[in-house]
């Protein structure tokens, strides 16, 4: 580009960069560029926290800025990192930044090519403009720059070692689960203690003992050999997990943790807010750090964290869950670079009655299949469970892909390029499309074109609502009438 905008403060010398490849940058308020940077950079290991509050309200307020600027629809916003991704098992140097990460790859899936997001090499030595220009130009929603070389996200799959690493669970030692008690978290507590010997659980939640259900999952754990302790205790409050760690006793110290707890609060980015954003992240980011930070000096031999496959591949209408669960998978990446225990797994949607899937509708369970990531069944998610503890990563995606679903939407995302293989015909473009469909238009008549369009509405629709056929659509009845809410529209659109 001959000259890009620059929003907000310039910490990674962005200006000096592109100047010496001949690109001018200019204040993003003049509102002329076709492409804005917006530099994003957290605070270091003592204020981790309040920064990834603090940049993922500022990264939210800037893309509902931006969606809002009408001058700016046909431009655009990319967010620059430094060390916010792990490339080849490399540490998050950034972990705050992270986060935002996962916020805009929601916001990507909600408004494709309006967002960009690129990270500058983390190494001292680096220099940003070797590679700065041609990171901008790039076909790519998600670049990183490394060694001078501009990368792509690609997911790749990986296979079980033929000698499997699992960690081993001691039969003496606590496994503390957080979460314990709900769906998720009481379906692994029964695979620990009868598939992997587990014989000392605790179990924390919100409530404890007094969560529903909590209660009747002791007996069946006690019933089948283990010693479960049910707490309440906010994983969230960094003095109330320091005090529960200090209570387990030293007959049975803690060798492994796993943690569940999660809430979800779905709405389109431009619905979402600073103070809803909040209230996702503290469950998973708060909850997390203070894990990590009062086991850091254990000798554990398990540190795994359910995270979420929005918070890679981004999720229309979860913004703030994709940030948190982004945020996670830095945690464990920076863990296992420093050589401690961690895996994070990035899950795909379980199904109804486990995890955080258990209020969906029949109606959401279609979506999800049309999406191409139907529901995991407890026993397939389980058996993923047991066959990531054995992989030498610090970031495992367990989701069921539907590879003909998703090939069947048209042009695949760039980040499952490297799994579905490219149509072989020749495939239109939208544009090119919309003009077949101007053309053929033109040759009829008034009637008929109206006809025509309404036909093509139905059908749309009555794809996106899971009906069988177009004529199960009323075309005189209102959207909202038919069924649809915001997550369809985006669907729709």
């Amino acid at each position: 580009p001959a000259a890009v905008g620059l929003l907000g403060t310039d910490p990674f010398g962005l200006t000096a960069a592109l100047a010496t490849a001949g690109v001018t940058v200019t204040d993003a308020a003049d509102g002329t560029q076709d492409l804005v940077l917006a530099p994003v950079a957290g605070a270091g290991e003592d204020r981790v926290l309040a920064s990834v509050y603090e940049v993922t309200a500022r990264a939210l307020g800037q893309v509902k800025d931006w969606l809002d600027a009408p001058d700016r629809s046909g431009a655009r916003l990319v967010f620059v990192t430094r060390g916010a991704v792990a490339t080849d098992g490399g540490a998050v140097t950034d972990p705050a930044a992270a986060a935002v990460w996962g916020l805009v790859r929601s916001a990507q899936a909600e408004h494709p090519g309006r967002f960009g997001l690129l990270d500058l090499d983390p190494a001292a030595t680096a220099d940003p403009a070797s590679a700065l220009p041609a990171a901008l130009t790039a076909d790519e929603p998600q670049t990183a720059v490394r060694d001078g070389a501009v990368l792509g996200a690609r997911l790749t799959r990986v296979r079980p070692p033929a000698e499997p690493d699992a960690p081993a669970w001691n039969p003496d030692g606590t496994v503390v689960v957080t979460g314990g008690t709900g769906g998720l978290g009481a379906v692994l507590a029964r695979h620990l203690v009868t598939e992997h010997g587990v014989r000392h659980l605790l179990l924390t939640s919100r409530r404890g003992p007094d969560a529903p259900g909590a209660a009747e999952l002791a007996d069946a754990l006690r019933e089948s050999g283990a010693e479960v302790t049910l707490r309440a205790c906010d994983a969230a409050d960094p003095e109330a997990v320091t005090a529960l760690f200090a209570s387990i006793p030293e007959a049975h110290p803690v060798t492994a943790v796993v943690h569940t707890a999660g809430v979800l609060d779905d709405g389109l980015v431009e619905t979402l807010t600073a103070d809803r954003l909040a209230a996702v992240l503290r469950p998973k980011a708060d909850a997390v750090w203070h894990l990590h930070r009062a086991t850091r000096d254990l000798d554990l031999a398990a540190f795994v964290v359910f995270s979420s496959f929005a918070g890679t591949a981004g999720a229309p209408g979860q913004a703030g869950y994709a940030a948190a669960n982004a945020f996670l998978d830095a945690v464990a990446a920076t863990r296992r670079a420093g050589g401690l225990p961690a895996l994070s797994l990035g899950w795909g949607p379980w199904a109804p009655g486990t995890g955080m899937t258990g209020d969906l509708t029949e109606h959401d369970l279609r979506r999800l299949s049309r999406s191409g990531t139907p529901p995991l069944a407890p026993q397939d998610g389980l058996a993923l469970f047991d066959t990531a503890l054995a992989l030498p990563r610090a970031v495992v995606l367990p989701v069921r892909l539907d590879l003909a679903a998703l090939r069947g939407q048209g042009e695949v995302p760039s980040l499952l390029r490297g799994l579905i293989r490219a149509r072989r015909r020749t495939v239109r473009t939208g544009s090119e499309a919309a003009l077949g469909l101007t053309r053929r238009l033109s040759r009829l008549d008034a009637q008929a074109r109206t006809e025509t369009v309404t036909d093509l509405v139905r059908g749309q629709v009555a794809a996106v609502l899971g009906h069988a056929s177009a004529t199960d659509i009323d075309p005189e009845r209102a959207f909202q009438d038919l069924g649809f809410d915001s997550l369809t529209a985006v669907e729709l659109r």
